[in-house]
């Protein structure tokens, strides 16, 4: 029993609640990403933030063209790219830009940013690192996701009897 409320208190902490504002119909929070990372670390990193996502309890990847969540615009370029030293291929300089994304709105709603260095071999501390902002988004907007979570119910036809 101790495993149980243990387990759902850590829930509860990471964002991830059952019927928490903001969640789809699955329990899960939709994650539309889009990834323009053309080095190979960039590519990897958006990888294993992918693989995370859909391993993960509380998010689920969307495509962002309907329903509502959060929007993540990655960018990455090779930090040694063009010089001579054979370093290319270790390093990628990263942007991500986090939006909450709506059917219900003209366009997405800038959140946050972030811009940092990630090696070929932390791609996937990376990943585990965003997942853990994406929490902290989706709870400081509780109030914003609790209003399209019930707009959506409105425009959903009521069941048959």
């Amino acid at each position: 029993m101790k495993t149980c409320s243990a387990i759902f208190v850590l829930l509860l902490l990471a964002g991830i609640g059952f019927g928490q504002p903001g969640y789809a119909e699955s329990g899960k929070t939709d994650l539309a990403v889009e990834c323009e990372c053309r080095d190979s670390v960039g590519q990897h990193l958006c990888s294993d933030f992918k693989s995370q996502v859909a391993a993960s309890p509380g998010y689920r990847l969307a495509d962002g063209g309907t329903g509502y969540g959060i929007g993540l615009h990655f960018s990455c370029v090779d930090l040694w790219s063009g010089l001579e030293n054979g370093l290319a291929g270790r390093m990628s300089a990263v942007s991500v830009a986090f939006t909450i994304y709506s059917d219900k709105l003209p366009g997405e709603i800038y959140e946050d940013s972030s811009v940092f260095r990630v090696g070929k071999d932390a791609t996937g501390e990376m990943s585990r690192k965003i997942i853990a902002a994406i929490g902290q988004l989706v709870n400081a907007n509780e109030t914003l996701f609790r209003h399209l979570r019930e707009t959506q119910q409105k425009s959903l036809p009521s069941p048959s009897p």
